[in-house]
């Protein structure tokens, strides 16, 4: 009889102790899956607005809407737009708008507004974080093209072109073939390659590259600055490497050479350290090519690159 009591203790025990070690097995498994919710829910914000098609799709279409009356960081609005559903874009552009001046708001000033005054993208520490997405507008170049265009591609956007998905390095800005296209600052001609003599995009010739130009924007600012321009028309350079460009010199025309779904311009800015960063907000808008009148119209939301794609 002692012996079985003995063995029901040692049952118990095996049972008791194999119980606690699930319940911590379990609870070390839950700990680490509230843990990797956390590390990736504190980036979906920000990835949200790489990645998320529609919120691509508001981002293009109001940089559309909005570029006639000149550049606020869309990123920003997004980035607000995001925490509040309730806070439309129209609303969000006029708070970061400072109207006299035709310029983006400081963010500390924007973050004033008691609707976003407590958002996390006015912490401290977010704005600090994320300048790619805050920063201010300094308007150093004049835009590339003097034609109404409509943005077809952002930069930092997260996209799938001919099946390969990348992070887009630039603008895109889609306008008819042969549409000129011009400095965008005061520099010297850096690269110019034109390899192919066709205007058909990569899934016809290709060719990943397609026709370049690459100007290096050294006078007049602090920094030094690189503008590529790329999916140029064939035999379209005006330029050569070494020569120095102004404002609104033209340089080339508008193709779909390269790895291009239409005629567009793709437009691209790179610090001193070939770093790529959002060339738009360097745009004056106001800066106007003084041989041309120049008068933007807002374009159609619902754009396709299709209009320009060569059947």
């Amino acid at each position: 009889m002692e012996k079985k009591k003995k063995k029901k203790n040692i049952i118990l025990k095996v049972i008791g102790g194999s119980s606690i070690l699930t319940i911590a097995f379990v609870m070390v498994i839950l700990i680490c899956v509230l843990m990797l919710f956390d590390f990736f829910g504190a980036k979906l914000t920000k990835e949200k607005i790489q990645d998320n098609a529609e919120y691509a799709d508001a981002y293009t279409n109001a940089v559309n809407k909005y570029l006639k009356d000149g550049y606020v960081p869309l990123q920003r609005l997004l980035y607000f737009h995001l925490e509040d559903t309730s806070l439309t874009l129209d609303a969000l552009y006029k708070m970061n708008q400072n109207e006299e001046q035709k310029t983006a708001k400081e963010i500390n000033e924007v973050c004033e507004d008691q609707r976003v005054k407590n958002m996390t993208a006015c912490s401290e520490n977010n704005i600090e974080e994320n300048s790619d997405y805050l920063i201010v507008s300094t308007g150093h170049f004049n835009l590339p093209l003097d034609k109404d265009f409509t943005v077809t591609s952002f930069f930092n956007e997260q996209r799938i072109i001919y099946g390969e998905s990348n992070v887009h390095s630039g603008w895109d800005l889609a306008v008819p073939a042969q549409t000129p296209v011009y400095s965008v600052c005061n520099g010297t001609v850096e690269k110019v390659t034109f390899t192919q003599n066709e205007n058909i995009p990569y899934d016809q010739s290709g060719n990943k590259i397609g026709n370049l130009i690459t100007i290096k924007c050294d006078e007049d600012y602090e920094d030094t600055y690189y503008v590529v321009f790329a999916h140029l028309y064939p035999n379209s350079a005006k330029v050569k490497v070494g020569d120095k460009v102004t404002h609104w010199t033209e340089v080339a025309s508008v193709g779909t050479t390269g790895h291009s779904t239409g005629n567009h311009l793709h437009y691209q800015v790179e610090n001193f350290n070939r770093e790529k960063i959002d060339g738009m907000k360097f745009i004056d808008f106001t800066m106007q090519n003084p041989n041309v009148r120049f008068e933007p119209t807002l374009p159609a939301n619902n754009f396709s690159n299709e209009e320009y794609i060569i059947q």
